[in-house]
């Protein structure tokens, strides 16, 4: 009896070792054998030949893909003859990539491609143009005779102007599209348009130009082919350690989100993987050659060994909407768009509406932008302690003592400490208590319409100060201590 139950726990410890060890084949271990193919195109084989060497080293450079040399890719279609078109380039290039070795391939073909001179607007003739004076004087009929002559003058065909300025304006455009296509099964995964235009300078200007846009387009969709999929190996505290390291081309700060194993379930005969619960985002700080050390700078589960670790496409985009109050004294609604907010220090683009309290205890209107500049204290559990420097730029507006709608800039500098509360993995709730450091007041102004026209036939108007008849003119009191409340939205 002793037997078989010993048998039995060394049948069950062997199977069970070796789920253990057993690697997730959907795991981003290595990089993948890439070979990259001209899609044959004798109009514009030059411009060709330029975008597979950008595409070849921004592949290279992501660190994600082994490109395979285009001399063997040359080599091989010389000594299979085989011919690439647009309309048989799948079965072509199974038949490359399996000769290459190769896991996936990219295949270019370069739709359109176009440089031409453009004419430099002569904005001086079009304001003349478009002037038109309806005084029926003999004077002003005159005028307008010798400025349409004039015109008619102008255009007449100057063959060396024209000639320098279309050499010196050349617009030069380029359409393209890249297939990505799996060379086992020869399905095309994905296909990948890009597109650039540039007016400007001569030809070689415009077209380095266009090159720049798309070798940044190149980079960022090769980067969204081959998103990492890692796995957790270790949990201590708040860090994690991870596979994938600089042999996949990671960079420090790439951010990841962390989930469960999915679950395998057959309902009626099919098999179904239902994804995994999401548990935190973590955040890489340090790389090893083939494993990486993360932060956890989100959580909303716990986080185990074997867990799932998914690269984000893009980094999380976070904006804010807090209310100021201080009875009496100043009510304020303004909007955030928080920038690399998972480092120490995070600055944001805000933009301000409200009402605040004045010198003669009236309140004025006012709105604006500004910025932040945030840096994080602490974290304790799903709570933040963080301080920050407000500087906006604003404008008041009220009316002076003869009715006039006048306007006045200022500025109230403050610092704040801040407490964020995560409420969900997708929102926070944010307490502030604000001190202002000190203000700024210009002085109030308003537009006198003088009753004259500009050339455009708008009315010019001159810049007056207020007038204040009773008592000192007025002038903002930013309140020194106030609080405020507001709700962070994450997306990611």
């Amino acid at each position: 009896m002793n037997r078989i139950i010993f048998l039995f726990l060394t049948i069950a410890s062997l199977i069970f070792s070796d789920q253990i060890n057993s690697l997730d084949p959907d795991l981003t271990l290595e990089k993948k054998r890439l070979a990259i193919l001209p899609s044959q195109n004798e109009n514009y084989k030059d411009i060709t030949e330029k975008l597979l060497s950008i595409i070849s080293s921004q592949a290279a450079s992501i660190g994600r893909f082994e490109v395979i040399d285009r001399g063997i890719i040359n080599n091989i279609l010389n000594e299979q003859k085989l011919q690439l078109s647009g309309s048989v380039v799948e079965k072509d290039v199974v038949e490359i990539g399996a000769l290459a070795a190769a896991e996936e391939a990219l295949i270019l073909e370069v739709v359109h491609f176009g440089q031409k001179g453009i004419p430099i607007k002569n904005d001086n003739l079009k304001k003349a143009k478009k002037k038109d004076d309806s005084d029926d004087k003999l004077f002003s009929w005159l005028v307008k005779t010798s400025i349409r002559a004039a015109i008619k003058e102008n255009r007449k065909p100057d063959t060396l102007q024209i000639g320098l300025q279309l050499r010196n304006n050349i617009q030069t455009s380029i359409e393209a599209n890249i297939k990505f296509i799996n060379i086992e099964s020869g399905t095309l995964l994905e296909s990948i348009p890009l597109s650039a235009s540039h007016t400007g300078g001569n030809k070689d200007a415009s077209l380095i130009k266009v090159l720049n846009n798309l070798t940044l387009q190149i980079r960022w969709k090769l980067k969204n082919l081959y998103m990492i999929n890692s796995e957790i190996i270790e949990v201590n505290k708040n860090n994690i350690t991870m596979f994938s390291g600089s042999n996949l081309g990671l960079k420090n700060g790439t951010i990841f989100e962390l989930s469960s194993i999915g679950k395998v379930k057959t309902y009626k005969g099919k098999t179904v993987t239902i994804p995994g619960e999401s548990k935190a985002l973590v955040k890489i700080i340090d790389i090893g050659p083939d494993a990486s050390t993360g932060k956890i700078i989100r959580k909303w589960k716990n986080v185990s060994p074997g867990d799932k670790a998914y690269e984000l496409k893009k980094y999380p985009k976070i904006t804010e909407l807090n209310l100021s109050l201080l009875r009496n004294k100043k009510y304020e609604l303004s909007g955030k768009f928080i920038f690399d907010s998972f480092k120490d220090i995070s600055p944001s683009v805000n933009g301000y509406l409200g009402s605040i309290i004045d010198s003669r205890d009236e309140m004025n209107g006012y709105l604006g932008f500004g910025a932040n500049f945030n840096y994080d204290l602490l974290s304790i559990l799903k709570t933040k302690y963080s301080t920050s420097l407000r500087i906006p730029a604003l404008f008041a507006f009220r009316s002076d003592d003869e009715g006039h709608n006048v306007g006045s800039f200022f500025s109230d500098p403050s610092v704040s400490f801040d407490c964020i509360i995560q409420l969900s993995p997708y929102k926070d709730l944010v307490f502030s208590i604000n001190y202002t450091i000190t203000h700024v007041h210009g002085p109030w102004q308003w537009q006198k319409d003088t009753g004259e026209l500009n050339e455009e036939g708008k009315n010019i108007t001159q810049t007056q100060p207020a007038v204040w008849n009773t008592g000192s003119k007025p002038y903002v009191q930013p309140p020194g201590l106030y609080l405020s409340i507001g709700i962070r939205n994450i997306r990611f």
